[in-house]
């Protein structure tokens, strides 16, 4: 049996055969002799020394032992300093990083990771996809439609089946948009002292109006996406069981409106017309839920601007819809013939 011993490494011991722990320990000094003298380089160690802990982690656990292969693929994922300056002389010219993938984080779960890996695909805050799905889930309980119940739960499982697990650590970086390399951490360390210096020069107030707009958006996009909801929900209810619910009434209704108009029942009893009334009615809420979904995550509008497209689609409608029952009115009699 191969000599071991006790290394600690980024808050973690391990326990590593006496070849990979020398291995480790003199790849770990040629990285401090590196890094250490350049601004930044505790911090870039810091990193360095957790992303070699969870890369061991992931290869021997934290009862198992490490060997020399584990070691040499670990080094070969975070990279050699001397390797990456060849590959690259300016590395501070280089700002592209790795393209973020989308992971069920099993780090972070609350059930399947689900919320948490579109929060880190999304770079926002876990906590408001979490709220969106649950606010989905007690609109469909409390709403008078049953079925609305299930919306948010069957969405959730779709998503938990097609997204993959991040079960390594390099599904994790990638997750995050990350490569886990040494110029990916010195990057990531040069970002943040150049963030801390501008916050310094700003003495944090753009931080807090920026915080502070951050809430308001969300909090409109709450409000926005739960009156959409419950619209929609409304919609889809009268649809169904409308005749149910009110059914004397709308029989009633429709019946003086043939005695005094029939002009005005025929074009409500026209097909086509009756889905431009539908359209009139849902497209204003599909557009409020559009925007309540983009102001709470963030995302950028596509190209072909769906949020203006359903607008003009709706105004088109409406302006259908008006000069057709004004004609209407005006055939039957519930307009005075000169009121244009």
């Amino acid at each position: 049996m191969k000599q071991t011993e006790q290394l600690s490494i980024g808050g973690y011991a391990f326990t590593l055969e006496k070849d990979a722990a020398d291995a480790l320990s003199e790849y770990i000094t040629s990285l401090e002799n590196h890094y250490l003298g350049q601004e930044g380089g505790k911090e870039i160690m810091e990193g360095i020394e957790e992303r070699v802990a969870e890369l061991l982690l992931e290869k021997c656990g934290s009862q198992g032992v490490g060997t020399l292969s584990h070691v040499y693929a670990i080094i070969d994922i975070i990279g050699r300093p001397e390797r990456i300056e060849a590959d690259d002389p300016e590395p501070a010219a280089r700002e592209e990083k790795p393209r973020r993938r989308l992971f069920r984080d099993l780090e972070n779960k609350r059930l399947g990771g689900v919320c948490a890996g579109l929060a880190a695909y999304l770079t926002i805050d876990v906590a408001w996809l979490r709220v969106a799905f649950v606010v989905l889930f007690c609109l469909g309980i409390f709403g008078i439609h049953n079925g609305l119940v299930m919306t948010a739960p069957v969405i959730y499982a779709i998503l938990w089946v097609a997204m993959p697990a991040a079960r390594t650590a390099q599904d994790r970086w990638a997750m995050r948009g990350e490569s886990g390399t040494l110029d990916e951490i010195r990057r990531n360390v040069a970002d943040g002292v150049r963030e801390m210096g501008n916050a310094a020069r700003e003495v944090g107030r753009s931080d807090f109006f920026r915080s502070f707009g951050k809430v308001i958006l969300i909090v409109v996009g709450l409000i926005l996406l739960i009156t959409s909801t419950s619209g929609l929900a409304s919609v889809s209810v009268l649809s169904l069981k409308g005749t149910e619910l009110f059914g004397s009434q709308i029989i009633h209704g429709l019946d003086e409106l043939a005695l005094d108009y029939p002009a005005v029942m025929d074009l409500i009893s026209t097909p086509w017309v009756l889905v431009l009334l539908v359209l009139a009615v849902v497209l204003p809420l599909v557009g409020m839920l559009y925007a309540g979904i983009q102001l709470i995550f963030g995302f950028k509008s596509p190209s072909w601007k769906p949020g203006l497209v359903v607008f003009v689609l709706w105004l088109i409608i409406i302006i259908v819809l008006l000069v057709l029952f004004i004609t209407a009115g005006l055939s039957s009699g519930a307009l005075p013939a000169d009121w244009i």
